[in-house]
């Protein structure tokens, strides 16, 4: 019995010790030795970067012939710790944000170069393009040196300056103001990318919309232009550039009109949002108001086409009815009148689809307006709204400067 009990006592004793060994298995199998230390204290080697193997391997088979290779020498590696690369264009959006310098004390121009794709300026282009967030940040986008040009002269706040060519910012310097704005040089494919041109020119500009009801020409002619609902932007855009060349000295813009910052006004505007004194929004109340003030006489150019509206604005009286109007209203070609004889000349011009608008013909009836037409030939009834204005116009502002030449006369 003594016999078996020992054996069945040696058994558990060797199991015990294997479960520990396993126990702390998982602890000293997975650590790194720092150093290595023989027997008698010496420092064999440094593993910092070395990894220790579980179990050593056993000595390579040595024989006479064959000498033992010499072990290599084990060199501590350091690893260089890396720096944070940064782009470009991350950091000179950083350093802009501070930066509003245009001009420095040397005369030369302060701008950031930036890469495709910035995340600024896409933002900020973003942000003009919106029509919603545009009006809430009162914002205008201005493309072609021209332009930028006609409203750095016109005092507008500039906030914004993207180019691609230096020639380009270099005509613009002798405008620019010498702080308050970022400048930014951007790859031609990045406007491209952004202009509702075909062919972009590689100037923007992000202005703050200007109030356009206080400009005006020095030497202006007693004329108002009324836009009734002029919709296409190419002809609101061809109808300020004639009314800005004519010396027009106000035009008021319907609730209807197409938005005066649009692109295409802006483009077939060239520039005369600056020379006109122009009022936008307006109802037909505040229009009969302001041809109250002026004493002026209205004239439509009438092209047959009335467009009747659903409601009936307050300020306009209604007592007949619109054919009961248009059949007792005066129709005149535009050259039988003699436009010198009235203090003040007030025209109203509709849209090409639509025409005039009804509450047009009842502000007309209420100051005994007239109504106007240009005679076509070869079957054409109707010009466009900017060319038929220009006839007009024209033939308006030829008698009021022969009516002035011969009071001249008279005077010397």
């Amino acid at each position: 019995m003594s016999f078996i009990t020992k054996a069945i006592v040696n058994s558990l004793h060797g199991k015990v010790v294997y479960l520990q060994r396993i126990q702390t298995y998982a602890r000293w199998s997975h650590r790194r030795p720092r150093k290595v230390f023989s027997e008698d204290g010496e420092l064999l080697q440094s593993t910092a970067t070395v990894e220790t193997p579980l179990v050593s391997p056993p000595p390579p088979r040595s024989t006479p012939e064959t000498p033992e290779p010499a072990q290599p020498e084990i060199q501590e590696v350091k690893q260089k710790r890396r720096k944070p690369k940064y782009s470009h264009a991350v950091s000179n959006s950083r350093i802009t944000g501070l930066l509003e310098t245009i001009i420095d004390d040397d005369g030369n121009l302060v701008y950031t170069k930036l890469k495709d794709n910035n995340s600024a300026i896409s933002q900020l282009l973003l942000t003009v393009k919106s029509r919603r967030d545009q009006i809430k940040k009162d914002l205008a986008l201005l493309e072609g040196k021209r332009l930028i040009k006609e409203a750095l002269e016109a005092k507008c706040t500039l906030k914004s300056l993207l180019f691609s060519r230096k020639s380009d910012v270099e005509y613009l310097k002798p405008y620019l103001p010498k702080s308050g704005a970022k400048v930014f040089k951007i790859p031609y494919r990045e406007i491209q990318l952004w202009s509702d041109l075909t062919t972009a020119p590689g100037l923007m500009g992000i202005f703050r919309t200007p109030d356009v009801s206080k400009y005006g020409a020095t030497d202006s002619l007693p004329i108002t232009v009324i836009c009734d609902n002029i919709r296409e932007p190419g002809n609101l855009g061809a109808i300020l550039r004639t009314v800005a060349g004519v010396g027009v000295e106000k035009v008021l813009l319907t609730s209807g009109c197409v938005d005066l910052w649009d692109t295409k006004v802006l483009r077939s505007a060239c520039g005369a949002h600056f020379h006109v004194q122009i009022h936008r929004k307006l109802d037909w109340a505040e229009i009969l108001n302001i041809v109250h003030e002026m004493q002026s006489v209205v004239f439509l150019a009438d092209n047959k086409i009335v467009s009747q509206t659903e409601g009936q604005d307050e300020g306009v009286p209604k007592a007949r009815s619109l054919e009961e109007i248009v059949a007792h209203m005066q129709l005149l070609p535009y050259y039988s009148v003699q436009f010198a004889n009235f203090q003040s000349v007030a025209l109203i011009i509709g849209g090409e689809t639509h025409g005039l608008s009804e509450e047009s013909f009842r502000l007309a009836d209420s100051v005994n307006g007239v109504r106007l037409h240009i005679p076509l030939s070869n079957n054409i009834d109707s010009l466009n709204a900017g060319t038929a204005l220009g006839v007009i116009l024209f033939e308006i502002k030829k008698q009021l400067l022969l009516a002035k030449a011969v009071q001249q006369q008279i005077k010397n």
